[in-house]
């Protein structure tokens, strides 16, 4: 290991495996694992040029580190190794020093101390003899920069200060300080200095230094030494009530751990309370802390008092006070004499107690008045201060306490003031050296007497073994020294106390010590380059000055001390720093250190020694101290054997092949020096004529040339210069190549080929600076081009393993680009270098793929041959454009100038489609009609030819428009607004004139709106037409009326659509007159009036006005207001109101007049009655004809007058009735058996009455029979008979229609109990309506259709539901060739190609190769097809489906990929209908069940049916042999007019049985027989198509036989045709038969119930077997006729047959 390097040499196999690296955090210790890297040995490949494994380009390293930089190749023979360093833009070979050595051989430059020269650029050059490899390096050396901080550890008391000082090798580094990881604040620069020390300031201090990107630190510790106590916790004062506890609470902390006592007032507790009284418990902690803890129990007045917390321990005190105060009267304890000292402040507190106090005051003995607040002697708060104390002060004093109520407490206390001690100041002298003798004195000038004298010595008391004598005498001490030494030197301390205080004085003494010797230099001996130190350290007192000088040229002879010395390392300062002075603890005093003097040091150090260090060197050490220090030493450098950088010395030699070259080489070092060559390791032979070895000895050292006279290929290679001596031995590496031109290339193939290049491999010996070109020339060139071979220089791919064939060679490859798609060339491969050229090669014959077109139609025309069709024409694009065949052309189409409004309306007109593709199969098609568009539209037209590789540019963009019809818009801003009572006036805007046609005029559409349960909407709808103008009045409507109106635009080609219609209500009218009235006495002074309400209200009934009159009086009359009743109730539109206050037995006339809002209507005919006293009975209610919905709910009212008890009888009486108290007769559910006359009877004893009702029934209408009157592309236009009305009239028709025949989907069975499918839609037209047109529909796809006709009643129930398909066929396949492009990793599919009427909507494709495996589904844009990254030269199967509304088209082809080389295998094939069946494998059921519907799946079992079916015909016609003349009675006719129904062929095996041509006997729905396969069946209504369908199914078919001559039996029937690729739909006309909602819907065809005569309006055109052409595919007819009646004509059977048997699936 080097640095961060890894390097293994010798690898073999052995060496495998996954390695990992640790790394170390040097502060944390934190060890991290890299993720492991894969060492993977692999064999040898023999005779190759080296390989050079990828380095870093650049390598930044910090100053000092070790590193390595790798220079590792790898194939055989192993190679040799050459380091170049560049200088002054010159690259020099490195040799190997001190510091610089190689690793295995030079595949590593490792270096053990980085320094600013290694940085630069560094090259590798590895070669063997079959080439070199180079890397370049370029190596950043960060130069590092040292951070320290002094003092690194520093034991401080308590209360110090402390400076920490950083500083950094680098001047420009910012400096910031950090506490335990925390930064400080503001704290920056080089000193640190923390003041008042505590306990928070202990801990780890670093100094952070940064300069740029890169930070160093250093670190110091500060611990807190023996320090004294610091209260962490105190207790605060508070007052209590006698009687009960209190606890006080105190923390200390210190080191060493503080004692804690408690004081009262000054003194111990002992002193003033009783130890059962109080109790102290303390905890200690490892920390130092003490928590001592006061409890007094049942405290009293006389414990209150000034409490104090005492901590100490040998370095210092603390203490904290508070009051505790107890409720009581004042008292003052004992106080004892107070001595101060005088100078110093003395404060003495007052020790009372009691709570609570209103003054406390104190009292000089003598004084007139108490210590004021303010002054040198003051009192405040119970305490006295004398700041300072003067001896004056001494005396008795006073203390006072007084309570707010009760008497005062006072207490005397005694003040003694003394003086301390004063020290004369002393010192020693300065110019004390060893032997000499001293004494010092010390001496008091004041203080109160005794006096007592101590000395120390640097803080402690002076050591005996100094041999220090002391004389003290009462006023001073004398300290004498009798010879000093250097141990003496210190710092002593005179202590002088008296019973006042004590005071120091301190003194330094310092004995300068002469110089010597801690390491004396010594004579030194290195090898050049070798590192060079000379280290001189010397000792005494000052700190000795340490010098080297080194000796200039010789003596004086004669002369003493005549050489000429110069200070050693100022001449080597600008030499690059190859030798200078270090410091170290040089010229950095000290001081003496328990008697030790300073050391001084020096030394001169070279990194790497020249011969210009060899010589004399002196060092001096001198303090002033005595003489001084001198030795000298002799340096000598030795010089191994080496080599140098001469500039005639060549490391790489070039020679052509049978010329000469001399290799040369210098070697220099001490003698004798002995030279000689090695070529490939081993020693050259001198006694061959080919060598010739020569050697000249120079100033410099021994020159030796080696001359070889013809080089030969086998003397390329390394050759190796070796010197030797006593010192050293080294080696000068050269390295010779023998070049030659290149061989001719080898083995050519074709690696790869695409639409415009191609990839070539060969086989080459490896070469330096050899170049290839390739001669290409096309072998089928188009007409117009030039038939040329063309020079292309190749460029090698690159690759990162070198591969070789088994001859050794170089297998080499090229990409060569500029080809044209799908062209035949030749090409040769040639090899070039310097030297010369070789033959060409091989000839290799390759076809490029084939490319989309890049040129596009020509001559694209446009023009309009119907209102929705165009004409599209074009010529096809220039051949060299092609890039392979054509297969036809893609027409993409849209509208132009057409903003969308809506989606397409259901059920409305077509207004064709917006944009869509059409294809044209074949390079020769050349026109195409465009249908389904929109009238007089204008649409761009631009075409595309495409081939099997896609679709080329589109062709520039062709206009054309439609020709016109009908107006396609229609009126906008339709207004209305009510005239009167029975007319409308319509306003509105002509549509935009977009069209050519001219408005010749407008249709107007209204309506009166009916809303009820099952029908809202417009009923009846009438026309009216208005001229070109943009308004009209509609006449003749009813009143009170809200009517739908809509205008249509007309031209000569008919009427446009409607506009959206507006709702308009006409204006109320007087209402008619009332029918029916009746008048009955009902009392001597009333008379009874009954009516029914008029049947032409005109609006809303306001009231009724009732007249009354006598009879035979002119005038007169009387009028009465009777407000209308709401009739919507049942049976409520008859009215009754009684007159009073009549004259009996006058006779009076009553007649009524209805009222709406417009008015009174005419009155109704007059009634006359007279009033009497009624006594017979009589029915006031009005017989009449009553209409009732089926299924509602009826009241008869049958009201009588007349003498009670009066009797009811009704008759008949249906089945759910009740007959009320009042005679009403209630029908709760109206029957159509309801429609009766019923009698009401009324009888008393006077006489009797009867009222006859008629009831009409009415109910919805019958289910209409849909049927297809015309099948488009996008629409289907239905018709159908009105229904029977039930009764009322038809109000409309709702139409609803789905995709039929897919999975899920419900039968006809399922609709007849109202179940519509869920993704129907549905469309309401009038109920004058007799068809409707279905539009927006898919092309060529089934429908179910189904209608309900609507009254006022309700709804009729939903038709059958009846199966009908647009025009169109699916889509076709077509063969593998034409739409299927490879190359070597990728097939694509051009979907283009695919025909059909009906449009693709998208198509699914699948992809997995042709050996088995899972189905990948494929991506496609709808045109192309691409399935890439596959294996090259392997065969796929590809899987298409084609989803059209038509139904979905399968294909399954099988193509293969071209190999590596670009050879085909095979061209693309599609694969039968037996190979397609097989292709639907377990895991892709769904696929499957949707890709085989009608054929795959059960193509087997449905061939099996119809055989069966025709064995059940055959039975059945023979059964009706005897009735065979019966029906040969029948007119022909009526056999035409049977029931005919039509299929699709049967399927087998991909091809179509059709029935001969000729009278068979149709299969009807009649017969049955049944299919059944295992013990499981299913319904076969469940649908072929549905996913995972493939179970068992049992089906059953129901089969009828036509009439037919049992001579046609005789004869063999002819052979039927076989048509391989049926499209036809089958269609039948209308029957009663239940095929079309049989059970076995699965396994019946689709059909259509057309009536004969359209049948050829359902079949889609250009179908197999259309009614057109039934004379070619074999068609049959289905009536029976006479063997002896002529055939019938052609065009006879086309009006009704069909040209297939039926199809069971």
């Amino acid at each position: 290991m080097a640095g961060s390097a890894l390097l293994v040499r010798d690898v073999s196999p052995a060496d495998a495996g996954a390695y990992s690296c640790l790394a170390r955090h040097s502060l944390t210790a934190l060890t991290k694992r890299s993720r492991p890297a894969h060492l993977n040995v692999l064999p040898s490949s023999p005779t190759s040029a080296p390989r050079l494994v990828a380095t870093e380009p650049e390598v930044s390293v910090p100053a000092g580190a070790s590193f390595c930089l790798p220079c590792v190749a790898s194939e055989y023979p192993p190679p040799q190794y050459t380091w170049y360093r560049e200088k002054n833009g010159r690259l020099q070979p490195v040799e190997p020093t001190s510091s610089i050595w190689l690793w295995a051989g030079g595949a590593a430059l490792c270096f053990t101390r980085a320094s600013r020269e290694g940085s630069g650029a560094w090259l590798c050059k590895a070669y063997n003899v079959f080439g070199d490899a180079t890397a370049q390096m370029r190596v950043d050396v960060q130069e590092s920069f040292t951070v320290t901080v002094n003092p690194p550890v520093v034991v401080a008391e308590a209360g110090s200060t402390v400076r920490l000082n950083c500083s950094a090798s680098d001047p420009e580094a910012s400096l910031r300080w950090a506490h335990d990881g925390s930064v400080l604040a503001g704290a920056a620069g080089a000193a640190l200095v923390l003041r008042g020390l505590t306990r928070a300031h202990a801990g780890l201090y670093q100094c952070l230094a940064r300069r740029g990107t890169r930070t160093e630190q250093a670190a110091a510790e500060i611990r807190l030494g023996d320090s004294p106590p610091e209260l962490q916790y105190t207790f605060i004062e508070q007052a209590l009530r006698a009687g009960g506890s209190v606890a006080l609470r105190c923390i200390a902390a210190a080191s060493p751990a503080p004692r804690i006592t408690w004081l009262l007032d000054g003194q111990p507790l002992d002193h003033y309370l009783a130890h059962h009284r109080y109790s102290i418990s303390e905890e200690a902690s490892v920390q130092g802390e003490v928590v001592s803890i006061l409890n007094l129990t049942s405290a009293t007045a006389a414990d209150g008092g000034r409490y104090t917390c005492h901590a100490s321990n040998p370095l210092g005190a603390v203490e904290h006070s508070a009051r505790l105060n107890i409720y009581g009267p004042p008292s003052i304890r004992p106080m004892s004499t107070v001595r101060a000292v005088a100078g110093e402040n003395l404060t003495l507190h007052c020790p009372y107690a009691g709570y609570p106090i209103s003054s406390v005051s104190w009292w000089r003995r003598g004084a007139a008045a108490a210590l004021g607040g303010a002054g040198r002697a003051s009192a405040r708060g119970g305490a006295v201060r004398l700041a300072p104390a003067l001896p004056h002060d001494a005396g008795h004093y006073a203390c006072s306490v007084s309570a707010p109520a009760g008497p005062a407490a006072t207490r005397d206390v005694e003040i003694q003031v003394r003086n301390p001690p004063k020290i004369s100041p002393f010192m020693f002298s300065s110019e004390l050296t060893e032997g000499s003798s001293v004494q010092v004195l010390c001496g008091v000038s004041s203080g109160d007497k005794p006096v007592y004298f101590a000395w120390l010595k640097d803080g402690s008391p002076v050591p005996p073994n100094l041999q220090i004598e002391e004389k003290s005498l009462n006023e001073f001490s004398l300290l004498m020294f009798p010879e000093l030494s250097a141990r003496h030197s210190g710092a002593y301390t005179c202590r002088v106390s008296n019973h006042a205080a004590t005071v120091n004085y301190t003194a330094t003494l310092s004995v300068k010590v002469a110089p010597t010797w801690i390491t004396e230099p010594l004579d030194s001996a290195v090898l050049l380059g070798a590192p060079l130190l000379l280290e001189c350290i010397a000792k005494g007192y000052p700190t000795p000055v340490v010098t080297w000088y080194r000796r200039i040229g010789d003596g004086i002879n004669g002369i003493e001390n005549s050489d000429r010395w110069e200070v050693a390392g100022s001449e080597w300062g600008a030499d690059g720093d190859q030798f200078k002075p270090t410091s170290g603890l040089a010229n950095i005093p000290r001081e003496v250190s328990n008697g030790r003097a300073a050391m001084g040091s020096s030394a001169i150090a070279a990194r790497s020694a020249a011969r210009s260090h060899q010589g004399l060197y002196r060092c001096t050490a001198d303090n002033g101290v005595g003489p001084p220090l001198v030795k000298h030493v002799n340096v000598t450098i030795h010089e191994p054997a080496h080599f140098g950088l001469s500039s005639e010395t060549v490391r790489n030699m070039t020679s052509v092949r049978g010329r000469s070259v001399v290799l040369t080489c210098l070697a220099l070092g001490d003698s004798p020096l002995v030279v000689h060559w090695t070529h490939r390791g081993n020693k050259l032979d001198l006694d061959s004529y080919r060598w010739t070895i020569s050697e000249v000895r120079t100033s410099e050292g021994v020159r030796s040339s080696l001359q070889l006279r013809a080089a030969e290929r086998h003397d390329a290679g390394e050759y190796r210069c070796h010197a030797r001596n006593q010192y050293g031995r080294s080696d000068l590496l050269m390295f010779l190549h023998v070049e030659e031109p290149p061989e001719v290339p080898r083995s050519l193939q074709l690696w790869g080929a695409g639409s415009r290049w191609v990839r070539v491999r060969w086989a080459a010996r490896p070469a330096p600076r050899t170049h290839f070109a390739a001669l290409c020339t096309p072998l089928h060139a188009l007409p117009a081009s030039e038939h040329n071979t063309h020079h292309y220089n190749l460029t090698l791919d690159s690759m990162e393993n070198e591969r070789f064939d088994e001859e050794g060679l170089n297998l080499l490859s090229a990409r060569l680009e500029g080809l044209r798609p799908a062209a035949a060339y030749s090409l040769r491969i040639v090899a070039t270098n310097h030297v010369g050229q070789s033959p060409h090669s091989d000839a290799l014959l390759f076809t490029t793929l084939e490319e989309a077109p890049t040129v596009s139609p020509q001559n694209i025309r446009v023009r309009p041959i119907n209102t929705g069709e165009l004409h599209v024409s074009w010529s096809a694009p220039a051949q060299d454009g092609w890039n392979g065949e054509l297969l036809g052309y893609a027409l993409s189409w849209r509208e132009v100038g057409r903003v969308e409004e809506e989606s397409e309306y259901e059920g409305g007109r077509d207004d064709g489609a917006r944009a869509g593709t059409a294809v044209a199969r074949g390079w020769s098609s050349a026109e195409l009609t465009l249908g389904g568009l929109r009238q007089f539209a204008r649409y761009a037209v631009s075409a595309r030819a495409f081939n099997r590789a896609g679709p080329g540019p589109a062709s520039s963009v062709a206009y054309a428009t439609t020709a016109d019809g009908v107006p396609e818009e229609p009126p906008s801003s339709v207004t209305c607004e009510a005239l009167s009572a029975r007319s409308l006036r319509v306003r509105w805007l002509p549509p935009p004139q977009a069209h050519a046609q001219t408005i010749r005029g407008y249709d107007l559409h209204y309506a009166p709106l009916h809303f009820s349960q099952t029908w809202s909407g417009a009923v009846g709808s009438e026309a009216a037409r208005a001229a070109a103008v943009g308004e009209a009045v509609l006449q003749g409507l009813r009143a009170a009326t809200n009517y739908s109106v809509s205008v249509r635009a007309r031209s000569d080609r008919g009427a446009g659509p409607p506009s959206p219609p507006v709702h308009c209500l006409t204006r109320e009218d007087v209402p008619s007159a009332p029918e029916l009235i009746r008048a009955l006495p009902a009392g001597p002074d009333a008379v009874r009036v009954s009516w029914i309400a008029p049947a032409e209200r005109g609006g809303q009934l306001t009231h009724y006005t009732l007249y009354t009159r006598e009879l035979g009086k002119v005038g007169g009359e009387w009028s009465q207001r009777v407000e209308a009743i709401d009739d919507s109730a049942e049976g409520e539109n008859e009215i009754w109101h009684e007159l009073r206050g009549l004259r009996e037995r006058a006779v009076y006339e009553f007649w009524i007049r209805a009222s709406t809002a417009a008015g009174a209507g005419p009155p109704s005919r007059a009634v006359s009655a007279a009033p009497t006293q009624l006594m017979s009975a009589r029915i006031s209610s009005l017989g009449r004809l009553v209409t009732a919905a089926i299924g509602s709910r009826l009241r008869l009212r049958c009201s009588a007058l007349g003498v009670p008890p009066i009797t009811r009888r009704w008759t008949p009486l249906p089945h759910a009735h009740t007959v009320t108290d009042t005679g009403d007769l209630i029908i709760h559910k109206v029957e159509q058996l309801s429609a009766l006359n019923y009698s009401c009877s009324v009888r008393n004893a006077a006489g009797g009455d009867t009222a006859v009702f008629a009831l009409r029934v009415i109910r919805p209408p019958a289910a209409p029979a849909p049927r297809l009157s015309r099948a488009d592309t996008h629409a289907l236009h239905l018709a159908w008979d009105p229904p029977h009305d039930g009764g009322a009239p038809v109000l409309g028709y709702t139409v609803w229609w789905w995709r039929g025949w897919e999975s899920g989907e419900p039968r006809s069975e399922s609709l007849l109990n109202g179940n519509i499918a869920a993704s129907a839609r549905w469309w309401r037209v009038g109920g004058e309506a007799r068809g409707a047109a279905l539009r927006g529909l898919a092309c060529g796809a089934p429908y179910r259709v189904a209608m309900r006709a609507h009254n006022a009643v309700g709804a009729s129930p939903h038709s059958r539901a009846v199966t009908l398909r647009t025009r169109g066929d699916k889509a076709k396949a077509p063969v593998g060739k034409e739409c299927i492009w490879s190359n070597s990793t990728a097939l694509r599919i051009a979907l283009l190609a695919w025909g059909g009427r009906c449009a693709v909507a998208r198509f699914t494709l699948a992809l997995r190769p042709a050996s088995g495996g899972a189905w990948s589904d494929l991506p496609t844009d709808g045109e192309i097809a691409e399935a890439s990254n596959l294996e090259p030269g392997t065969w796929y199967e590809i899987r298409v489906l084609a989803h059209s509304p038509a139904g979905d088209t399968p294909a399954l082809y099988k193509a293969a990929t071209h190999t590596m080389n670009g050879e085909r295998i095979g061209e693309p094939i599609e694969l039968p209908l037996e190979a397609r069946m097989s292709a639907a494998d377990a895991d892709d059921v769904a696929v499957a069940g949707s890709w085989w519907v009608g054929g795959a799946g059960a193509a087997a079992a449905l061939l099996g049916v119809a055989l069966s079916a025709l064995l059940v015909a055959a039975t059945l016609l023979a059964c009706r042999r005897r009735a065979g003349r019966a029906h040969r009675a029948h007119p022909p006719h009526e056999a035409h007019n049977q029931p005919l129904y039509v299929a699709q062929p049967t399927h087998a095996n991909g091809k179509t049985i059709t029935p001969p041509d000729g009278d068979l006997h149709e299969i009807s729905p009649y017969a049955t027989f049944s299919m059944s396969s295992g013990a499981t069946s299913r319904e076969c209504g469940a649908g072929a198509g549905a996913a995972g369908d493939a179970g068992v199914r049992s089906c059953a078919l129901h089969l009828r036989s036509f009439t037919r001559d049992p001579l046609e039996l005789a004869a063999p029937p002819p052979r039927p045709h076989l048509l391989a690729h049926p499209n036809d739909y089958g269609s039948a006309r209308d029957s009663d038969s239940e095929s079309s909602g049989s059970p076995c819907a699965a396994c019946a065809a689709e059909l259509y119930r057309l009536p004969a005569a359209r049948l050829s309006d359902t079949l889609p055109a250009g179908s197999v077997g259309a009614a057109e052409s039934s004379t070619e595919d074999g068609s049959y007819g289905g009536a029976a006729r006479p063997r002896e009646s002529q055939p019938r004509p052609r065009a006879r059977r086309r009006e009704h047959a069909r040209p297939h048997q039926p199809t069971v699936r």
